[in-house]
């Protein structure tokens, strides 16, 4: 199995993101996954500290196959940063797994997400691999299908990405 590379936004905490990282290298399968970190730039005056902070601790991640760092010159807002840089990745890899600064995940995250991309990649009913289970419902299994996505822990292919246009528009 080929691991699908992460991809990790993160902004001006750099104690989130600190536990993120720390929560994905006790995943078994950090070490065989590409990493790319997506850091958007100040919005405000306020946020310059902050996002430099957040930078230096990105500069120094081990414990990956691969650290890419993608710094963002000017403010793009989540939402674009996001859209560009899952298209970007997605258009290269066929699949990745996206994840925000104020996660922590579980050590076997990378392991799920990527045996769920493989298990679904050819089903077409299923769009995107939801890796937090919000429903608090004990009598559903271990995995299940829903009919909404969600931005705790998540994963796409290519086809199913493309298919949509995120936010109902093009950026």
């Amino acid at each position: 199995m080929t691991c699908a590379p992460i991809l990790l936004f993160v902004y001006n905490r750099p104690a989130h993101t600190s536990q993120v990282v720390q929560s994905l290298q006790l995943n078994q399968l950090a070490s065989e996954s590409p990493l790319f970190v997506y850091s958007d730039a100040a919005r405000t005056d306020e946020d310059v500290q902050a996002v430099e902070e957040t930078r230096q601790l990105i500069r120094e991640i081990t414990g990956f196959a691969s650290v890419t760092l993608i710094e963002r010159d000017e403010n793009w807002g989540l939402a674009r940063n996001i859209i560009d840089g899952v298209t970007t990745q997605v258009n290269h890899f066929g699949q990745v797994i996206v994840l925000e600064d104020d996660l922590v995940v579980a050590p076997y995250f990378l392991q799920f997400m990527n045996d769920a991309l493989e298990t679904y990649r050819d089903e077409p009913s299923v769009g995107h691999i939801q890796g937090c289970d919000f429903t608090q419902d004990p009598s559903l299994p271990d995995t299940f299908l829903i009919k909404w996505t969600g931005s705790w822990g998540w994963a796409t292919w290519d086809r199913a990405w493309n298919f949509s246009i995120p936010m109902g528009k093009r950026y």
